[in-house]
């Protein structure tokens, strides 16, 4: 079963300058490994109640694309859902297979309009109390690319089991996934509560962010 709506992660090009940027929203580090194998580094930060994953790779990949590109969700039968989801249609990106960090496995299919799904099944457990000492008191969603409302709406609300809690909003576990329609991005943005909420910005890959008074 899909229980949580875990972290929503990217690619970085330079990480001490994203951890600065969301560090100064009063982001937290609450995970850091390297993958020697691929030459990666993995730190997971958290806003609030959630969870960012920033993936820099110390090989430079000129081809390489930036920015946030996907949604993680927990699962406690990898397989079961991989293989339920996919048999309804939902395009394979890639299989069950270990994680790259050696924590739990992990596979990826898209939603109905090309949004990277993570599925995870592991014992760690990243999420901490919720992070406020910030000028972000809470996270209020990430938005997905919809350009079809219907086809995302049934593919999160039905058969990924999230609540929806208002318009083309649904929350599983402590977040909130928008769906967003027509935008720029797969990842369209991410929105948090302020204290002193200012004008939207990007961080430093680009991606768009939204703050809204708290």
């Amino acid at each position: 079963m899909i229980y949580e709506l875990n972290h929503v992660g990217g690619r970085v090009r330079d990480l001490e300058a994203s951890l600065a940027f969301y560090g100064g929203l009063g982001a937290k580090v609450v995970d850091r490994l390297f993958m020697a194998g691929p030459r990666v580094h993995r730190v997971h930060i958290q806003l609030a109640t959630g969870l960012v994953e920033l993936l820099h790779h110390e090989e430079p990949d000129a081809q390489a694309s930036y920015g946030l590109n996907h949604i993680g969700f927990m699962t406690d039968d990898l397989d079961g859902d991989y293989a339920r989801l996919t048999a309804l249609g939902y395009a394979e990106i890639s299989s069950p297979r270990v994680a790259g960090s050696g924590q739990g496995r992990l596979a990826f299919l898209s939603d109905p309009n090309g949004v990277r799904v993570e599925l995870l099944q592991r014992s760690e457990e990243f999420r901490v109390p919720p992070i406020t000492a910030g000028p972000v008191q809470a996270f209020t969603h990430v938005a997905v690319a919809a350009p079809d409302l219907d086809a995302a709406a049934e593919f999160y609300g039905t058969h990924l089991g999230m609540e929806h809690v208002g318009e083309n909003t649904f929350r599983l576990g402590a977040d909130t996934l928008e769906l967003a329609s027509p935008p720029a991005a797969s990842i369209a943005h991410l929105a948090f509560a302020t204290t002193t909420p200012g004008p939207d910005t990007q961080d430093p890959d680009g991606n768009s962010i939204r703050f809204v008074p708290a």
